[in-house]
């Protein structure tokens, strides 16, 4: 999947918005801000993909690589986000190209973007710049400064151009409507196996290990641990069954979310225990697939009243991976 970050970038590669039909192919462009690309977003980027394939057209991506509430943040720089992320953007991009999407265009949400009127967006951007010969959104997109634009008027404007909308309905788990914000309330919750009904596959986590206090190794319990980060949308601290992915392997386990009150005041980390993995995970990159919230995290005592509660947890995650 080829990756631009601006419109220009996207001209460069596929020729300039004046370029003859003939110079420029026509794209199918799923339209929103796919964060973290549940179901309802899978539907609608499945369907600007099948009707690229069925025209001949480009399937193309137009989305954000930030989300627009945290326009004026600066989440690199260690600032906290108003809207915590339900996926990177790494992983955001992953998601979309599995799903056969052969362009993305990832733009940032700045003040630009923000201050395009609605029917500029459509003349200049859809049809100027991506050639789009359809458009595939969500009931409720919209776009345009001040969000004026929604999906009648990207139907009447699109008209204008010979664009195709095509608007996908709610989509609903249990007569519940999927949405980002619905997602980052299960997670809130630690509810992970509605949450994976809403994604269509585990929330997952990810980091490079690095050293921690070993106290885990020390008890019998070796554990890989990553800062949980101050980005991403993250669960009750607690014990989830999980599964571990490194590299092109998976590993059921059992991983710890939140501070070590037991043993100190630490900072907020994940820590997975890959049932048996054998091996150094030190400086690689993991990720943590989180299936159920056991219980939250405790404070013990001693480090053997910790030892017994781990040795039941670890029982536990052992029966619901089915390896009892």
């Amino acid at each position: 999947m080829q990756v631009f970050q601006s419109l220009e970038q996207f001209e460069e590669y596929f020729g300039p918005a004046g370029a003859s039909g003939a110079d420029r192919p026509k794209t199918v462009v799923a339209l929103g801000n796919f964060d973290g690309v549940h179901i309802g977003h899978v539907e609608i980027i499945r369907s600007a993909v099948s009707y690229a394939r069925e025209t001949g057209a480009v399937p193309v991506c137009y989305t954000f690589s930030n989300h627009p509430r945290n326009m004026h943040i600066d989440i690199e720089g260690g600032e906290e986000p108003k809207v915590k992320l339900i996926a990177t953007e790494a992983d955001k991009l992953a998601l979309i190209e599995a799903l056969g999407i052969d362009v993305c265009l990832s733009v940032p949400f700045d003040e630009t973007v923000m201050g395009t009127p609605a029917e500029a967006f459509v003349q200049d951007t859809l049809y100027g710049q991506l050639h789009a010969d359809a458009v595939c959104c969500g009931f409720n997109y919209r776009f345009g400064a001040r969000a004026a634009g929604d999906v009648d008027l990207l139907r009447s404007e699109g008209a204008k151009y010979g664009i195709k909308v095509i608007a996908h309905d709610a989509v609903t788990v249990d007569g519940e409507v999927v949405s980002s914000t619905a997602v980052r309330e299960l997670i809130r919750q630690g509810d992970m196996e509605r949450c994976a009904a809403y994604l269509g596959r585990p929330y997952s986590l990810s980091g490079k290990i690095v050293y921690g206090n070993e106290i885990g190794r020390k008890i019998g319990f070796p554990t890989a641990n990553f800062e949980a980060g101050h980005i991403m949308m993250l669960p009750p601290n607690g014990v989830y069954f999980s599964n571990t992915i490194v590299g092109a392997e998976k590993y059921h386990g059992i991983t710890n979310i939140g501070t070590k009150p037991t043993i100190g005041n630490y900072i907020k980390s994940v820590e997975t225990n890959l049932f048996g993995f054998h091996g150094d995970l030190y400086g690689k990159r993991i990720r943590v697939e989180l299936l159920h919230h056991s219980r939250p995290e405790m404070k013990f005592k001693n480090i053997y009243d910790l030892e017994t509660q781990i040795e039941s947890d670890v029982r536990d995650a052992r029966a619901f991976h089915g390896m009892e």
